[in-house]
């Protein structure tokens, strides 16, 4: 295999991954999950948060991978196409499990930058909005809504 090759699916694998965290958060977003994102609260939609949260920390992995992609696919056609010695023609398949054991650490990865994001607009939105537990500190309780 040349390193020509090899940079080639590499960046092959890492497009796949970068695809998946794309395309995983638009495609998880169910008709309740949308429901629930679209509805009214009285002070702020306890939702947005974690759903929000998720959808940038997938779009910012998968931007990375797909650029790291695009990166090693373009610096490729700079590599030599000799064969590299010692490496076993086998490595092709290798790629299928290490694609696989790269998107599930990434998936880790990204589950926890979510939370992380997810911890720094509740924080905010408590601070802007002065909520505690979902409602504003001078709200009264038994009060409704004004139109």
């Amino acid at each position: 295999m040349s390193t020509m090759t090899m940079a080639q699916l590499f960046s092959a694998c890492l497009g796949i991954v970068g695809s998946v965290f794309f395309a995983k958060g638009i495609l998880k977003q169910s008709v309740e999950a949308m429901g629930r994102l679209s509805g009214t609260y009285w002070n702020w939609n306890p939702n947005l948060p974690p759903a929000l949260a998720t959808q940038k920390a997938e779009y910012q992995f998968g931007c990375g991978f797909i650029f790291l992609a695009f990166l090693m696919q373009w610096a490729s056609f700079f590599l030599s196409d000799e064969p590299l010695v010692g490496v076993s023609p086998l490595l092709r398949w290798y790629a299928v499990p290490v694609t696989i054991v790269l998107f599930f650490a990434a998936r880790l990865a990204c589950m926890r930058l979510a939370k992380r994001y997810e911890a720094q607009v509740i924080q905010w939105l408590r601070r802007e909005h002065r909520v505690v537990q979902g409602r504003p500190k001078d709200a009264d309780v038994g009060a409704s809504p004004s139109t």
